[in-house]
């Protein structure tokens, strides 16, 4: 079967309202001037995933569905929502939300600094957990130095 524009939209229209609903994402593609893109677009603001660019329409297809097959293989083994998102969802989201509701109604504590690192104290106004933020040094640069 030929993979049209229509068919993408009309299968990312229905993954969206099905078998990814309850997921922390979404599927979006775009036609550009140099093919299609496919993209997860985060349900909390993360900055989108580019899963394909510049690719055929058959070739956005596929990734389309690599996508809802993923995610309904995460459904399927029970494994569902964790209760906090990974490190690495909160380190990309810069530590500005709760790591277990996403709410970025969090308080910031005090600075306790140590060998390389700064751990700050934060809390969650809505769901009342309370956790560290750890900072560690990777670099310097003298041009940006204060005089």
């Amino acid at each position: 079967m030929k993979v049209t524009e229509k068919s993408l939209k009309l299968r990312c229209t229905e993954l969206n309202l099905g078998v990814l609903k309850d997921t922390t994402f979404g599927i979006r593609f775009d036609r550009t001037s140099k093919g299609y893109m496919v993209e997860l677009q985060y349900r909390d603001g993360t900055p989108s995933k580019v899963l394909i660019q510049e690719a055929s329409a058959s070739e956005a297809a596929a990734a389309v569905e690599g996508a809802a097959l993923g995610a309904a293989a995460v459904k399927d083994a029970g494994t569902g929502k964790p209760e906090f998102v990974t490190r690495e969802t909160f380190v990309r989201q810069g530590g500005e939300r709760c790591p277990k509701c996403q709410s970025k109604d969090i308080n910031l504590g005090h600075l306790v600094t140590g060998k390389g690192s700064i751990t700050q104290l934060c809390s969650c106004v809505r769901c009342s957990l309370v956790w560290n933020s750890i900072f560690r040094l990777d670099d310097y640069d003298c041009g940006a130095a204060v005089q």
